[in-house]
């Protein structure tokens, strides 16, 4: 299997791509560019001009917001098969989030004239774009939700199993799940001190739910951290 095919193969088995036609699959692998980032490397930036979709096919993206007063600051970890870029392509207007490679990356492009050739050519393709606008809402609103959790510690188990991509359920062979985030990052999602995320790592590393290294959480056990959500 070529790397091309590889790469296209994880879209459609994770992520939005995957809930889609086989055939509007097609045309948008079609005309998807491979592309290879170095960590560190910006995707996009907030404010940048419209542009394509981007499609992660391995290694990890930091999403970075600035929607009010404070900012930008990073606000998710993005897992393989997540999508970004299709708010520019409906509105054309600047980029609302910057996209960051937190380690060496992979990422299929779908650049901006690609999109205006699949919908010109069939205009209900619209609506299947915009399904990767209904994934964001969701994570949106289910961190609004997690941020009014009352408990610190509880809250911060809400964060990071969102940030895992683990909040509601554990996905399938993979285990265990690795993000890019440091105490800080997850500090500020959460609502809570830095020292205070850091005794709450530290405590659950302890319990054997998690590891941890330099910039990086090993999400161990999902299922027991969930559990301490119940009651």
């Amino acid at each position: 299997m070529s790397q091309r095919e590889a790469a296209c193969k994880v879209v459609t088995s994770n992520g939005w791509l995957s809930r889609t036609p086989a055939s509007f699959q097609r045309e948008v692998l079609a005309r998807s560019l491979l592309e290879q980032f170095k960590q560190g490397a910006s995707i996009y930036s907030i404010g940048d001009d419209p542009g394509g979709m981007f499609g992660l096919v391995a290694g990890g993206l930091g999403v970075a917001m600035a929607p009010q007063e404070e900012g930008p600051y990073t606000a998710h970890f993005a897992m393989r098969g997540t999508w970004f870029g299709e708010a520019a392509a409906f509105t054309r207007q600047p980029r609302m989030v910057g996209l960051i490679a937190t380690r060496d990356s992979e990422l299929l492009h779908l650049p901006l004239a690609a999109i205006d050739e699949i919908v010109k050519c069939d205009p209900s393709a619209w609506r299947l774009f915009g399904l990767v606008t209904l994934d964001h809402l969701r994570l949106a609103m289910g961190g609004a939700d997690d941020l009014m959790i009352r408990n610190h510690v509880k809250r911060f188990v809400a964060v990071l199993l969102r940030t895992a991509d683990c909040r509601l359920v554990t996905p399938r062979n993979r285990h265990p799940i690795e993000i890019d985030m440091n105490h800080e990052d997850l500090a500020h999602m959460a609502n809570v001190s830095r020292t205070t995320a850091g005794a709450i790592l530290r405590e659950f590393e302890a319990k054997g739910h998690v590891a941890l290294s330099y910039r990086r959480i090993s999400i161990l056990a999902p299922d027991a951290l969930r559990m301490m959500l119940r009651g």
